[in-house]
């Protein structure tokens, strides 16, 4: 799993400075990542997420005509409510209102600068890890549904098929209540399999876009 995460992933990096940039992409060589983007222009942003499809967003907070605020509130614009795209953001200001701000735009963690290698190698897998995760079972939810979807159907048209036979020849009562019966329970247990299937994991992690 681990090895699938590292060759798989994109990486989006977005920070004005060529020194931070150059750092984080020798750090991701490292720790064998193949995928990744770098971008110097935050107004590139959208355009390359768009086309990148990353899978995770290192974004510095301070840079000039465009900064990780404003590409948080752009980004929230273009993601499903359902996705989740982890933001790891890099930053110098540590102040609780700097974070707190990140957060409710979207931030997942937080990286200060000077960056940390071993620290930055850890929370980038981790949040990979996490969309990874997010993803597998919304894979597989998506699947229930459909397999829902299906079995409802063909419980609807034995029921019309019930429904002619019972004209044609009719039951008995006590029959048709007990066929009528079982119908009515597998409709329901469709419908609550369907219904808990389409709740998105509440914490955990289709590429966005």
């Amino acid at each position: 799993m681990e090895r699938e995460i590292i060759d798989t992933s994109r990486i989006l990096i977005v920070d004005d400075q060529d020194a931070n940039v150059l750092l984080i992409e020798r750090l991701l060589q490292h720790a064998g990542y193949k995928h990744y983007l770098s971008l110097t222009d935050s107004r590139e942003l959208l355009t390359q997420f768009r086309l990148f499809k990353p899978d995770l967003i290192l974004l510095d907070l301070m840079m000039p005509k465009f900064d990780g605020y404003a590409a948080m509130r752009q980004l929230s614009g273009w993601l499903p409510s359902t996705a989740y795209l982890p933001i790891l953001v890099i930053t110098a200001d540590t102040s609780r209102v700097a974070r707190q701000k990140a957060l409710a735009l979207g931030a997942k963690d937080f990286l200060t600068k000077p960056i940390d290698a071993a620290e930055a190698t850890l929370r980038i897998y981790n949040l990979l890890l996490t969309r990874w995760l997010y993803c597998r079972m919304d894979g597989r939810s998506r699947r229930w549904a459909e397999l829902a979807g299906l079995s409802a159907a063909r419980i609807a048209e034995a029921r019309q098929e019930l429904e002619q036979l019972m004209a044609a020849a009719p039951l008995l009562p006590a029959q048709w209540s007990g066929l009528q019966t079982a119908l009515n329970g597998a409709s329901e247990t469709i419908a609550e399999l369907v219904s808990d299937k389409e709740t998105p994991a509440p914490s955990l992690v289709e590429r966005a876009g």
